[in-house]
């Protein structure tokens, strides 16, 4: 991914409550009226606002500790070396520090915000644009015009969304009264909303994601590193996922979009995304320490919608490495380890098992999802964002919770089988324990990909570490318990 505009932040104080955003200094001498009153500028900008997702070598990181909270707080993973809650482990001991030195809500508060800001400056250019000059544009410049709108829209809905599951109680607890995120609608300073209400931030989501899903249908060509039509259904079937209410008192309405969402995907897409099989499957997750999988080149996978491209560009490499993995000649340690509960799931013969692998210098077992040409704690394997296997697990559990058990287990039958595991295994299972079912397969294949502990609380479900995986104590997080719910940073 180009990344050599970057634009308009070297620092953001953001909203904690009523507080004020200071002033947004520029990085550059850019001029962004100059520069958003031209389609190829409004491009660039775009591309620019991509690099927001990643962090590293920049000002203020999003990717590690939106991984780092959604697996910490989970029992997919146990720490490496136990001791006193830091900045890397507060997640997983759910301090829910606000400060920048004591956990990453902070860091991961802020670096939202800030893709917010920049997705509202290129919105505001390009509002500015079609008022003056885009009828005027020809076809091939609307077009793309069209689609870095449909991007921005894109990026400011998925950040609402990973900030309103953190800072957001789960939508099934009072989503219309309970306290949201401020929905910031604008790059203005002087916009300083007070917190919506998780309701409201989740209309907002939606909004952005119809709008943008369809005006990315535009004939622009992009890769799969860039933001598209299929990754804004895959959020929105996620979205609705997330609103389809707990276990025990599931919304139907909210899980017939999920399917309608996924059904969109699958259906809809010309046959462009595929569950892959096999060693093509293995190549997506396997062991890539030394680059002979091809990993870092994703273009060509049609499972995945999007993912962010950590291997190109001057800021390439991600440091969600160094939460999964130890490099010892570089004295990084490992944050997380898989629990010895997941490693309990891994049965004989589930190629899912190859994704981990027995660390020779530590001994401990570790995850290869991120385990791609490693350097000095930099990974350069790409931050997957959507594939299609979440879309037919989401798909999976919205039909299991509306009751449409045959469909639910043709979903959970295609991602259990390509596993290499039998598919007496699902035929076998009852409808009455069929969304356990799904929701286990979902822990297993998604393992260690942000979203271990957000799937027990917005079912309404507690979330148990054992003991052998709590440095001997176990705990059981319940899902109305405040600590789920983050506390908005006072900056």
């Amino acid at each position: 991914m180009k990344k050599s505009f970057i634009i308009f932040f070297s620092s953001l104080t953001i909203i904690a409550c009523n507080k004020q955003i200071d002033a947004i200094k520029p990085l550059t001498q850019i001029d962004a009226e100059g520069e958003l009153s031209s389609v190829a500028g409004i491009v660039e900008a775009t591309t620019g606002n991509y690099s927001l997702l990643q962090g590293y070598s920049f000002i203020t990181p999003y990717d590690a500790p939106m991984i780092n909270i959604g697996e910490g707080r989970g029992n997919n993973v146990t720490l490496q070396q136990f001791g006193p809650p830091t900045k890397q482990t507060d997640a997983f001991f759910f301090q829910n520090s606000s400060g920048q030195s004591t956990g990453y809500s902070s860091d991961f508060y802020r670096g939202s915000y800030q893709v917010i800001v920049g997705a509202n400056l290129v919105l505001e250019g390009i509002a500015n644009m079609e008022k003056n000059g885009f009828a005027s544009l020809p076809a091939a410049d609307k077009n793309k015009f069209l689609y870095a709108k449909g991007e921005n829209l894109f990026l400011r809905g998925f950040t609402y969304f990973n900030l309103i599951r953190n800072y957001g109680k789960p939508y099934y607890q009072d989503a219309a009264t309970s306290t949201g995120v401020p929905l910031k609608k604008t790059s203005s300073v002087k916009d300083n909303p007070p917190p919506s209400t998780v309701k409201e931030t989740y209309d907002f989501i939606i909004s952005d994601l119809q709008q943008a899903a369809q005006l990315m249908k535009v004939p622009v060509s992009k890769s799969n590193a860039f933001s598209n039509t299929a990754a804004a259904w895959s959020l929105l079937s996620r979205v609705y996922l997330y609103m389809g209410g707990s276990v025990a008192s599931p919304d139907a309405n909210s899980n017939r979009l999920a399917v309608t969402y996924s059904d969109s995907v699958t259906n809809q897409t010309g046959g462009k995304y595929a569950l892959l099989q096999g060693q093509d499957y293995y190549k997506m997750f396997g062991d890539d320490s030394d680059g002979s999988l091809g990993k870092t080149n994703f273009s060509g996978n049609k499972e995945i919608m999007f993912a962010h491209d950590n291997a190109t560009g001057s800021s390439a490499g991600s440091y969600i490495g160094m939460i999964f993995n130890t490099d010892v000649i570089n004295g990084s340690t490992a944050t997380y380890i898989p629990s010895s509960d997941f490693k309990s799931l891994i049965v004989a013969n589930d190629i899912r098992g190859s994704f981990l692998k027995k660390n020779e210098n530590t001994g401990y077992v570790e995850s290869t999802k991120y385990l791609s040409v490693t350097y000095q704690t930099i990974t350069y394997a790409p931050q997957i964002y959507f594939r299609l296997g979440e879309v037919y697990l989401n798909r999976a559990e919205a039909n299991a919770k509306l009751g449409n058990y045959a469909a639910a287990k043709d979903d959970l039958k295609a991602i259990h089988t390509r596993a290499g595991l039998p598919a007496s295994d699902i035929d076998n299972v009852s409808n009455q324990n069929l969304l356990a079912a799904i929701l286990k397969e979902r822990r297993i294949e998604l393992a260690f990909e942000g979203h271990a502990s957000y799937d027990y609380f917005r079912n309404g479900l507690p979330m148990t570490r054992t003991a052998a995986d709590n440095n001997g104590q176990a705990v059981t997080i319940q899902p109305d318990d405040p600590k789920v719910v983050f506390t908005i940073p006072n900056f």
